[in-house]
């Protein structure tokens, strides 16, 4: 019954035809069957001649139904039957989509997704024109182009459109309306998630209203969304993590698995939660040892599936090592205890500590080195603590009345000359209190307590570059920090002691947040400083929490504006700066609050998300109508006595008319035992032995490019290597397994479907599992048809194939790679094309599967230059074409295949003398 209410006719009008069946019936009453051919001699024909009066012969009552039948199923499925038809306006005008697709959709993505795709193609069999804006698009003065879309480009928009790792700023939304407004007769849909951002639902819901006054308006979101926690900013307080959970507000208590993961995805630590009846907020803790604390990158709620479910933690969070120089070396006249008292007090919350004398200290490697008011160092300690700072150290000092006598040397400026005496002109009747922090300095953003005060300091030489160099200083303007970089390093010297005698700086808080600072700026050393408070984007997340190597439009980041500044478009989730000092963005640091959409006072129509598949009634009805037909004649054979001859041709008839019967009734079964069938096949064969596979794109050309080019390379394998690589199969990306296979071959096209979740999956653990896959955009040859390669239709659907998996940073190949030695020694990899750039995963941060990469990307169509036929001949000319390019091009793909199945082993130093050796010949 449910299905028959949702049942609908695209067009009603060709039912009317049902009308004529009396007439049908009338026309086959009068109309005898066909008459009999019999042979006999003309005697016994005269014998059998009846004299009495007959009627003449009809068509028997039940074979008049049976053709009633078949006129009504042909005449019903013309009308276009369709079970699940989206609820919507039927009108002649444009339809004009909004999707909303900030973070807040994401965990109803494949539902909105779905309902996009219902309606598209709804609307495209009503022949309506259709434009699709994503929400996220519209920020400030920026509104996207309203292009009228093909039935090709909008499910290309549906499949390609992912939600980003910001909240739609509904606030610029109304900057739309002038050009929604030219439309003649539109009408206006909404796709959103069941999540809101309190402060912009007022401002989505005027602009609705302002779309409901132009045209209808229909509201589709999710009816019970799945709504996570909101990971809040997270504390270490010693060996404990506390991390807060928020739940939106309307959201039901649920529970979950909280889990804290390195920056290979290994799982460090996982915590249960659950939410007490009407709260909103739980805590959940981690006891984590120092030692893990520092490998932990992300912490995520298990099967989320959003980016407001994810944090990442970056240099911020993790406790660095620091030494503090004890007493007894490097030649200090006096122990330095009481100043180890309060920096240790002032380093412990952040810092792990290390105590030591001077030249251990430097021997252990440490990063950053605190030193307390000292006299002059020994020549051999300043000479290896100079060295020191050059390479990337980082050493903080302190004043005194010691550092106040010294010779000045390690230090960041040029402290007053002669008689520093601070009992003198150095002294004040009245304490004096911090100035403003200089916009350039690490501190900026730190807050100045009033009660922070210095009765003494050591002064610095005024000097042009003096302002430059300070980080804090007084009210007079006098430097209180000052600092400068020394090589690659950095030397500051805090013009106060560490102690309470000249300041009580080392009481307040404020010393405990200028240490972490210096500490955090360590990390990051090198030019300017204020190339060094703009950081490049990184690794930026999408909707879906998932790190990514596409930037987009994503602008660098200024470190003192982090506290302050929204995610948007320019500055999404993510981490920001290089391998080796990072920031992250993350939607939990802000202080938004979120509510589950309450479907009151919204205007327009309300509906839920529309899942239910769309089913076109009309070829199964016109399926059942052919076998009405066959039945039909079999029937007419029989009755003409001519069934015996055509005994072949019934048996036929009926074989068809049972496989078509039992397709139309039970299709997912005949497809799941025909799948069965055809994956055990698969599975033997790709177990038993050795095959390389190939993703099938539905192109045949391009499918039979790729099969034969692996021929021709696996042929290329069995004569040069110990590799036996039997005949390679063809892989369906969304239905057949992948862990078979230790290498696949994937020619990119413009048309590439969009990938399912079921297969993203499958391909993550396939490629961290150790598979290699190589993706060939084949396009180097026309680079110049888009002005950069980059541009081309291959590689943008590239970029949005990959969007989704757990991809690495990817580089070019460096000349010392192990696949320019694997199997031969090269250093160009072409293949029917030359010049393309090869792109390899980066393993140097992360060694599993033997550091062999994952990923490998390029353009230069391997498989045409590795293709031969059934004969051995090649199937594709070289360009710009020699023998010799097509040897390297198997040389590259054999080096491929032994660098994918013998690992990194060529790596080992153990082999440098042999090579050098070889090339030296």
């Amino acid at each position: 019954m449910t299905a028959l209410a949702s049942l609908t006719f695209l067009y009603p009008w060709v039912l009317a035809a049902l009308l004529t069946l009396p007439l049908i019936w009338w026309l086959l009453r009068i109309v005898p069957p066909q008459p009999k051919s019999v042979r006999f001699p003309a005697m016994l024909f005269l014998y059998r001649l009846k004299k009495d009066e007959q009627s003449s012969a009809t068509t028997p009552w039940w074979l008049l139904l049976l053709r009633l039948a078949i006129a009504a199923l042909v005449i019903i499925a013309l009308a276009g039957p369709t079970l699940n038809y989206a609820e919507q306006t039927r009108g002649e005008g444009e339809v004009i989509i909004l999707i909303d697709d900030g973070w807040t959709s994401a965990q109803s993505w494949d539902e909105l997704q779905a309902t996009f795709d219902k309606l598209a193609e709804e609307n495209m069999r009503d022949g309506r024109q259709m434009y699709v804006v994503a929400a996220s698009a519209v920020q400030g003065e920026a509104t996207p182009a309203l292009q009228p879309l093909t039935d090709r480009q909008a499910f290309g928009i549906a499949s390609a459109l992912e939600p980003k790792s910001w909240t739609t700023s509904y606030s610029d939304l109304p900057a739309l309306l002038p050009r929604l407004e030219a439309f003649s007769n539109p009408e206006f849909i909404w796709l959103s998630g069941g999540i809101l951002p309190d402060d912009g639902a007022p401002a989505l819901r005027e602009f609705l209203g302002a779309l409901a006054s132009i045209g209808p308006l229909t509201i589709y979101h999710a009816g019970e969304p799945a709504i996570s926690p909101i990971i809040k900013t997270p504390t270490f307080a010693g060996e404990q993590l506390t991390v807060p959970l928020v739940l939106p507000t309307g959201a039901e208590a649920i529970s979950g698995t909280l889990t804290a993961r390195a920056g290979s995805g290994q799982i460090l630590a996982a915590t249960p939660f659950a939410f007490d009846a009407a709260k909103t907020e739980a805590d959940v803790a981690f006891n984590i040892p120092n030692q893990i604390r520092n490998d932990i990158r992300r912490l995520e709620i298990s099967d989320a599936g959003n980016a407001g479910a994810v944090f990442l933690l970056d240099q911020r969070w993790q406790r660095r090592q620091v030494g503090l120089v004890s007493s007894e070396a490097t030649q200090i006249e006096q122990p330095l205890l009481e100043e180890v008292h309060y920096l240790t007090q002032a380093l412990a919350p952040f810092f792990d500590i290390t105590r030591g004398p001077l030249d251990e200290l430097l021997q252990a490697g440490q990063s950053l080195i605190v030193l307390g008011d000292t006299a002059t160092l020994a020549d051999s300690a300043t000479l290896a603590l100079s060295d020191w700072v050059r390479k990337g150290g980082v050493l903080i000092r302190f004043a005194g009345p010691k550092l106040a006598h010294a010779s000045g040397e390690l230090v960041p400026v040029e402290l007053r000359s002669g008689n520093r005496d601070l009992q003198g002109a150095m002294s004040w009747d009245q304490p004096m209190s911090l100035g403003p922090i200089p916009p350039s300095s690490p501190f900026a953003g730190l807050t100045i307590p009033k009660e922070v005060t210095v009765t003494r300091q050591v002064l610095a030489n005024p000097s042009p570059d003096l302002m430059g160099k300070t980080w804090a200083q007084l009210e007079d303007g006098t430097p209180l920090v000052t600092a400068a970089a020394t090589g690659a390093g950095w030397i500051v010297l805090f013009h106060t002691t560490a102690t309470p005698d000249w300041s009580n700086l080392a009481l307040s808080g404020l010393f405990v947040e200028m240490l972490r600072e210096i500490g955090n700026f360590g990390q990051y050393v090198g030019g300017s400083l204020a190339e060094q408070r703009r950081l490049p984007p990184y690794q930026l997340m999408t909707g879906f929490g998932r790190l990514g190597a596409e930037i987009s439009l994503a602008e660098p980041l200024n470190t003192a504006e982090i506290a302050t500044l929204p995610l948007d478009r320019f500055h999404p989730a993510g981490y920001y700066g290089d391998e080796n000092f990072n920031i992250a963005l993350n939607i939990g640091a802000s202080d938004a609050s979120y509510s589950r959409f309450d479907p009151a006072g919204w205007p327009g129509t309300l509906r839920t998300f529309d899942v239910s598949a769309l089913v076109d009634l009309m070829p199964p009805l016109l399926l059942a109508a052919l076998a009405l037909v066959l039945i039909d004649q079999l029937i007419s054979l029989y009755l003409q006595g001519r069934l015996p001859t055509f005994r072949r041709a019934a048996a036929a008839s009926a074989i068809l008319l049972a496989v078509g019967l039992v397709s139309l009734g039970h299709p997912e079964v005949t497809a799941a035992q025909t799948r069965t069938l055809e994956s055990d096949e698969r599975i033997l064969a790709a177990t038993l032995d050795t095959r390389l596979g190939y993703i099938l794109t539905k192109d045949f050309e391009i499918d039979t490019m790729s099969h034969n080019g692996l021929v021709g390379l696996s042929r290329q394998l069995r004569n040069r290597t110990a590799v036996e690589a039997e005949e390679p199969l063809p892989v369906d990306i969304e239905r057949d397994e992948l862990i078979f296979y230790p290498f696949l071959y994937w020619p990119v096209t413009p048309d590439f479907p969009a990938l399912s979740e079921q297969a993203i999956r499958k391909l993550n653990d396939y490629l961290r599992g150790g598979g290699t896959v190589l993706f060939d955009t084949r396009n180097q040859n026309t680079t110049s048809l888009y002005g950069d390669l980059y541009n081309s239709p291959e590689n943008i659907r590239l970029r949005e194939l990959t969007a989704r998996l757990d991809t690495p940073r990817i580089h070019q190949v460096p000349a010392d790679h192990v696949l320019t030695r694997a199997f031969y020694l090269m250093q160009t990899f072409p293949g029917r094309y030359d010049g393309g750039d090869l792109w390899v995963e980066d393993t140097s941060e992360n060694q599993g599967n033997d550091g062999v990469a994952s990923i490998v990307i390029g353009s230069n169509d391997w498989a045409a230059a590795w293709a031969v036929d059934a004969d051995g001949r090649y199937q594709a000319a070289t360009l710009p074409g020699n023998e010799r390019q097509r040897e390297l091009a198997y040389r590259f793909g054999i080096n491929l295949v032994m660098y994918t199945l013998t690992g990194n082993y060529k790596a080992d130093q153990v082999h440098v003398p042999a090579i050098l050796e070889r090339l030296g010949q």
